[in-house]
């Protein structure tokens, strides 16, 4: 086992401690991962959901996310399935629902002590046999594009390659895994069961809206949505920033998006009509304990696409989003002179919660900021 535990920097020692303190992972010792079991027998192995409150095995989540503090922002939002034997948990998996009828394996991990024993695979198993009786239509995972076992394995399960996010681990301080390759990229892995997908009564939609699709941002999205924004600060006075002032590059944009994807109450919606993004809503959650059932929104649409019932769109597809993750409270301020935009929060269930009297100077005039509330 890599010697993980010795080369923690004191900010990551800290997230740690906070991790242990939270009480859903628990710290095990080296030496008592390390199992003298040569005499394995898969009839003693047990799997399991886990318990409520009961404590994650630190070292199997580091296998699973070396992304050390991202598994912090998921844990407690997670399902997870433990493979123990000898009182002992040996394999875990993680999934976390992303709608209504999709999931995603965010961490699977099996002991090194125990790999090529087909404790993975019966772990996995488990997990899809599950969430196939719950009515899932579709489990994703996640791939290091150099994970060249990993994307075996999940294809002898009957997940299929459907997309590559290219540099999604650009940036990141990445080991080199698999003959001396650096994962920059994620393979998306993807299984489906149509038969699940329940019928739905059919929506009439104008041919605008037809072929307006409202999807989650992807790490590949982050120079058009950039100049998206750029463009929509010339555009209207609504938005925060005035032109020239958004001073995020490409690079920030992307780690924005990756922090969303990663994060369980968290995300980005977008508009897009023939390739181009022609609006989007930012879904910010909370970050610390006593705030993480809420969400902060900012939302946008190209002035030509305006009025058009694309906003309305975009908030549907958050507020599903939110309910499907338990979120709480969504909120968000607005200027007062924007009276379209009330009207639509207020159309969505927003109400009214307090007045921030002066808080811009728009055009040389002070503007009064609305602050706007839902409950869900």
């Amino acid at each position: 086992m890599p010697r993980l535990f010795y080369s923690f920097s004191s900010a990551l020692l800290d997230i740690l401690r906070h991790c242990i303190d939270k009480r859903y992972i628990h710290y095990t010792e080296r030496s008592d991962l390390i199992m003298e079991s040569s005499n394995y027998s898969s009839g003693a192995l047990s799997i399991r959901l886990r318990q409520a409150d009961e404590p994650l095995p630190l070292p199997l989540l580091l296998i699973g996310n070396r992304a050390y503090g991202s598994v912090e922002r998921y844990a407690e939002y997670c399902r997870w399935w433990l493979a123990e034997y000898e009182n002992r948990i040996i394999g875990i998996c993680g999934i976390l629902q992303r709608s209504t009828e999709e999931w995603e394996i965010v961490n699977m991990a099996v002991s090194p002590e125990y790999a090529h024993q087909e404790i993975g695979g019966q772990l996995l198993i488990e997990v899809l046999d599950a969430l196939r009786a719950a009515d899932a239509g579709k489990v994703t995972a996640g791939v290091r594009s150099s994970c060249v076992d990993m994307l075996a394995f999940y294809q002898e399960h009957g997940f299929r390659m459907v997309a590559v996010e290219q540099d999604y681990f650009a940036g990141l301080d990445q080991q080199h895994v698999g003959n001396k390759v650096c994962s920059r990229d994620r393979i998306m892995m993807e299984r489906v069961w149509p038969d699940a997908v329940k019928q739905r009564r059919p929506v009439v939609m104008s041919h605008f809206h037809a072929s307006v699709s409202i999807r989650i941002a992807q790490i590949r999205d982050a120079g058009p949505l950039l100049r998206m924004k750029k463009r929509l600060d010339q555009q209207t006075t609504y938005m925060l920033l005035e032109p020239g002032e958004r001073m995020m590059n490409e690079a920030e944009q992307r780690d924005m998006i990756r922090y969303a994807l990663r994060s369980a109450n968290s995300n980005i919606f977008l508009a897009e009509r023939d390739g181009q993004i022609i609006g989007y809503l930012e879904a910010m959650g909370g970050k610390v304990s006593r705030n993480r059932h809420s969400a902060y929104i900012v939302i946008g649409v190209l002035q030509e696409y305006a009025n058009r019932g694309i906003g309305r769109r975009l908030f549907q597809t958050m507020l599903q989003w939110a309910q499907d993750r338990e979120l709480h409270r969504i909120e968000l301020t607005v200027q007062s002179a924007n009276e379209r935009g009330i009207h639509l929060y207020r159309s969505l269930g927003f109400r009214m919660e307090g007045i921030q009297k002066n808080a811009l100077l728009v055009d040389d005039q002070y503007v009064d900021l609305i602050q706007m509330g839902l409950l869900l």
